[in-house]
This record gives structure tokens, sequence and C-alpha cells, in this order.
């Protein structure tokens, strides 16, 4: 086989052998581009997910702490005092005790017993049993507040496994595009030479000198 076209054989292999590595390096470039892009998409929902629902986090936190200080668990005392104090100053605590203690008064005083015994009695226990009663009712709002915390971290622990399993996902696509981006340019290569190999075993040309007999033999003793 004239030289010529060996040489245009071995040339159209390696060009051929380099636009399959700039393609390969191209698809590879574009998996981790798009996984990055992808990436930092999850990480943009997963903030905002997180700003959402840390409000109703801090405040399930806070109230676990009023109750735990309420049901006597730990806490400052004086700080669970103030808490429920403030609690029944936001309530209709006062309006009702007020309320109840004139209809007890009125009660009494008509029955002729205004000053008796029976009166601080009657007193003592209405106070004593809507004490309890909102007490009871602001156990119930404390464990709904717990609650709904509890349910917004959840939500945000399973938010953040989805997140590492998309962003993990994600990578694991770029790498393997890229191993295979690899493998392709290896493969296209190991192509060109052996068609090169074969040309120039076809045209009987040595790459040290001289005719050939046909055939090629890369490992042949120099000058044997």
């Amino acid at each position: 086989m004239p030289i010529g076209v060996v040489g245009a054989i071995i040339g159209a292999s390696v060009i051929g052998a380099g636009a399959s590595l700039i393609a390969s390096s191209n698809a590879s470039n574009a998996a981790s581009n798009t996984a990055a892009q992808n990436n930092a998409l999850e990480g943009q929902i997963y903030q905002s997910n997180k700003a959402l629902e840390t409000p109703f986090i801090n405040s399930g936190d806070t109230a676990e702490t009023e109750l735990n200080g309420f049901l006597g668990l730990g806490g400052d005392p004086n700080a669970t005092d103030a808490a429920f104090q403030k609690y029944l100053d936001s309530t209709g605590y006062q309006f009702n005790l007020d309320q109840g203690v004139d209809a007890v008064a009125q009660s009494k005083a008509a029955s002729g017993l205004l000053g008796s015994g029976s009166l601080v009695k009657a007193l003592d226990a209405y106070g004593t049993g809507l004490a309890d009663q909102y007490g009871q009712q602001y156990v119930g709002d404390l464990q709904n507040e717990v609650s709904t915390g509890a349910g917004a971290a959840n939500a945000l622990a399973g938010q953040g496994q989805a997140y590492a399993g998309q962003v993990s996902a994600n990578n694991n696509n770029a790498a393997t595009a890229s191993a295979n981006a690899g493998y392709s340019a290896a493969n296209a290569f190991n192509t060109a030479i052996g068609t090169s190999l074969g040309a120039i075993s076809r045209g009987g040309t040595s790459f040290f000198g001289g005719g050939g007999s046909g055939s090629f033999n890369a490992f042949a003793p120099i000058g044997g």
C-alpha cells in the first residue's frame, strides 16, 4: 500500500480519536455542570424549607421548656411562674375570676352568709377550680406547640435526607458519565492505534526504515 494512503488512514484515525476525545470531554463536563446546577437547586429548596419550618421548631422548643417547668420537670421556677401568669393575662382568666367572685359573693349575701366561713370556702373553691381549668388549658396549648414543632423538625429531617440522597444521586450520575466518557475516549484511541498498525502492516512499512514483508512486529530486534 502506498505510503501516502497509509498516512491518510493513520491521520484519519488520529483525527477521529481526537474528535471522540473532545466529545467525551464535553459530555463529562456537561454532566458535571448539570450535577452542580441540580445540587444548587436542591440546596436552595432545602434552605427555603428550613426557613419556613425553623420558627415552628423554635416555638416547639420554647413550649417544651415551659411545659417541663410547669410540670416540675426542670427549668427555672420563677420563669415558669412568669410564663404562666403571662398566659393568664392574655386570656379571659381575670375577667372570669372577677365575675365568678362577684357571683359567689352575691349568692352568699342573698342567703345572709356574706361574712361567714362558707363564703371563704366558696370563693376558694371557685378560684381553685378556675385556676385548674386554665392550668389544664395551658398544658394543652403547650402540648400543641410542642407537637407542631416536633412535626416541623421531623419534616425538615426528612427533607434533609431527601436532599442528601438527591445530591448523592446527582454526583453519582456525573461520575458515571465522566467514567463512561473516559472509557469511550480510551476505546477510540485503541481503535485508532489498531487501525494505524493495521494500515502500516498492510502497507509493508516499518518504523525502522526500509521495506517490509507485509507484516509488522513492534518487538523485532533492531538490525536483527
